[in-house]
């Protein structure tokens, strides 16, 4: 593993990740979010800080199980996407499944918007990880 382009990776996934999430959480549907604290006081909690130490967490496992699987997934931006798509539907996907089953106050629309934007999201992220390990050391 190269820690150069490891490191670069890493942190170009955790901008990436950060931006998606902020932008989607509080443009897209942050208002049925709203709608959801509103309706069920207490059942919700926003802790920023602790949501971009987390995307630094998922940057830096996601990057490294890229580094060990990249090449048997073809390399490159390529392998990063399939990852991304692959580790979407292994966590938040099959999670969003489990919580609308679980809980009465998750709109199904919503579970819906939440798994896609997250299969968009990860195969971004992966995309990432695969063009910046792959490319830094030609910049």
């Amino acid at each position: 593993m190269n820690t150069g382009r490891f490191a670069g990776a890493v942190i170009g996934v955790w901008i990436v990740r950060v931006v998606l999430n902020a932008t989607f959480y509080t443009q897209i549907v942050g208002q049925q979010f709203e709608q959801m604290r509103s309706a069920h006081p207490g059942m919700l909690r926003t802790v920023i800080p602790a949501y971009i130490v987390t995307d630094l967490i998922f940057a830096l496992v996601f990057t490294f199980l890229f580094v060990e699987v990249g090449a048997a997934l073809g390399g490159g931006i390529k392998a990063g996407v399939t990852l991304g798509i692959i580790v979407a539907i292994l966590s938040p996907v099959l999670g969003n499944l489990y919580q609308y089953y679980s809980v009465t106050y998750l709109p199904a629309g919503l579970a819906f918007t939440d798994s896609i934007f997250h299969v968009i999201a990860h195969a971004i992220e992966g995309g990432v990880a695969g063009l910046i390990y792959k490319d830094i050391g030609h910049l």
